[in-house]
């Protein structure tokens, strides 16, 4: 049924049943809407106040249900910032983590403090990938970055996925949008994948397109929009751009399979995050004679059974490799097996505009 749900959400699937379910829940999604937009003017008109943090406060989000690369942004955007000489750390909400700390330390740059159960998979994900950048979980961006300011003495708290959580303030306002799909359903939660209304976009200061290399000529149609939207908002490109391919489990970490190696393969894509089509077509860049999708739900947590249909699916399409996302990773590997599974790296890269985000920041780029 979870995943029913979840297909009908971030699908436009078409039909008498889902057609009727949306019917059935319009009545919510007008709710929604309400408390969206009433809850936004008590912040712009000062109703609610906004607490200050003494340090630049950045904040990484998105107005569509998963999968638009906000998590990959706030790294690049981390790594760009880290190699300018500045202490940052990076804060999350910790969604589906099981610990129920209000403030849960999960890297102090070097060293992992606690698991991915405990964490949730975007703070465990980050914590393996980025070195020197203290990550830190909490509910309350405020309380969280207070600690984290304590603990680090950081000069940049990066907050990924808070473009909602608005109790913080904020420097500079970044939001990620897919440009394969980047209204998603172009309908409102719960029937369809926008958290927000279209025009919310106009709030942020940045917009960073990503994947704009899947779309080729229709990047402009889809700026146009975006300005006609927010003419006053910066609007920025960036890619994801695979960096490596390597066996699940890879205890060397220099041991990796050149990505030319997929051309030709029969691949079986395994991925339970928000934009599984997306991970499909940055396979297909590399040309495999074939590559078919098994998905699961954001955020799933395999299951014995799960990798025994991996198996099956493997067989029935007559697969060479199983390729996984980094997301997936840690959830694959623990449980022992012996199939084929690689994980792809892959890192956004801003292919226009980063200078532009450093000089919003007000650092300089001759460092």
């Amino acid at each position: 049924m979870k995943r029913l749900l979840y297909t009908f959400i971030t699908t436009k699937q078409s039909g008498v049943i889902p057609n009727l379910f949306r019917i059935l829940l319009m009545p919510l999604c007008w709710l929604y809407r309400s408390i969206v937009s009433i809850r936004n003017y008590c912040y712009n008109v000062g109703i609610r106040k906004q607490k200050k943090l003494p340090c630049t406060v950045i904040s990484v989000g998105n107005i569509v249900v998963g999968g638009t690369g906000k998590t990959p942004a706030a790294a690049t955007i981390a790594r760009m910032l880290q190699k300018k000489g500045k202490r940052v750390a990076i804060l999350l909400r910790g969604y589906k983590r099981r610990s129920t700390k209000k403030v849960l330390f999960v890297s102090d740059g070097e060293n992992h403090l606690c698991t991915r159960e405990e964490s949730g998979d975007e703070a465990d994900m980050l914590a393996r990938q980025i070195i020197n950048v203290p990550i830190v979980v909490g509910k309350q961006r405020y309380q969280t970055g207070k600690a984290a300011l304590d603990r680090f003495n950081s000069e940049i708290l990066i907050l990924d996925d808070s473009f909602q959580h608005r109790q913080l303030a904020r420097d500079l306002d970044i939001i990620t949008i897919d440009a394969t799909r980047p209204y998603g359903t172009n309908a409102l939660l719960p029937i369809g994948s926008l958290r927000e209304p279209k025009a919310a976009v106009q709030r942020a200061d940045i917009i960073l397109l990503t994947r704009t290399d899947a779309i080729d000529i229709q990047i402009q149609n889809l700026r146009k929009q975006l300005k006609s939207l927010a003419p006053n908002t910066l609007i920025l490109e960036s890619v994801h751009q695979p960096t490596s391919l390597s066996p699940l489990n890879n205890k060397d970490k220099h041991s990796t399979i050149p990505l030319q190696d997929l051309k030709g393969k029969r691949i079986l894509a395994v991925c339970g995050i928000g934009n599984p089509t997306a991970f499909v077509a940055t396979i297909e860049k590399f040309h495999p004679e074939i590559v078919e999708l098994f998905a699961f739900p954001d955020h799933h947590v395999y299951t014995e059974s799960d990798i025994q249909n991996i198996h099956e699916q493997m067989k029935r399409c007559n697969t060479e490799w199983i390729i996984t996302t980094q997301k997936d990773e840690q959830k694959l590997a623990d449980h022992t097996t012996e199939l084929p599974i690689l994980v792809l790296a892959v890192e956004l890269v801003i292919t226009n505009g980063e200078n532009v985000l450093l000089d919003k920041l007000q650092i300089s780029n001759t460092k």
